[in-house]
């Protein structure tokens, strides 16, 4: 459970599922079992994903598994901003959103600019805290990098993912180098009450830290960043 609103966030762990069994996914990652739903994640099917255990603070947490691993790094991180975003408010609406460049990404650049119009944006259509999340990610076979992202906002306000992501786009139209994406099952509802909806957020979003296609990030770049709006 969280201590209190105010304080360093921790959880209660809940019985977990056993390590051995995959996740065939449904509608919103609800942790529940259906071999006859197919799940859907950046155009690759959640059928491919096993789980493994992720231990953040003496809580184990169901996160996808790869062949290269995760990053243990960005996945605290990812689930540090989920916390300090439910600190503030007792309603949070997660989406998730990917970001593509259309030129050339040897730096952060162009994701820098573009984080400070979002921001902007969200803070004035809320008029609340709002928490951006990203990872770089570049495949071989691409010379420009791509972002996949999430953003927290207050959930007593924010209602619609739909709506969230139309932020996202108008954004976009600011950089025109830039195209988001909303993916399949993008938005979540957690309360601090309960920690509800916190268990299928963390496991969605643990797309974001796993190793592969993060390798051809250059040195010295930044491979994730966590930002807040000034609300």
């Amino acid at each position: 459970m969280l201590t209190n609103a105010g304080s360093k966030s921790r959880l209660t762990s809940r019985k977990m599922q056993s390590t051995h069994l995959q996740y065939y996914g449904r509608s919103r990652f609800t942790p529940l079992y259906n071999p006859h739903y197919e799940q859907v994640i950046y155009n690759i099917s959640a059928l491919r994903f096993p789980l493994e255990d992720f231990l953040y603070q003496e809580t184990l947490f169901k996160v996808m598994s790869f062949e290269h691993g995760i990053s243990s790094s960005i996945m605290s991180a990812a689930i540090d901003q989920l916390l300090t975003a439910l600190s503030h408010y007792s309603k949070i609406l997660l989406v998730r959103f990917d970001l593509r460049v259309y030129t050339e990404t040897p730096n952060n650049s162009l994701i820098s600019k573009y984080r400070k119009t979002l921001l902007r944006f969200l803070d004035k259509k809320y008029q609340s805290k709002a928490w951006l999340f990203w990872v770089r990610e570049q495949t071989p076979r691409s010379d420009k990098a791509h972002y996949h992202c999430f953003i927290l906002l207050n959930g007593h306000k924010a209602k619609s993912g739909w709506g969230a992501f139309q932020q996202v786009q108008k954004a976009c139209y600011m950089h025109p180098d830039t195209s988001a994406w909303l993916p399949e099952s993008a938005s979540y509802k957690i309360e601090r009450n309960g920690l509800k909806g916190v268990e299928s957020a963390i496991h969605r979003i643990s797309y974001l830290a796993k190793h592969y296609s993060k390798e051809l990030t250059p040195n010295k770049i930044k491979r994730f960043q966590t930002s807040t709006s000034r609300s």
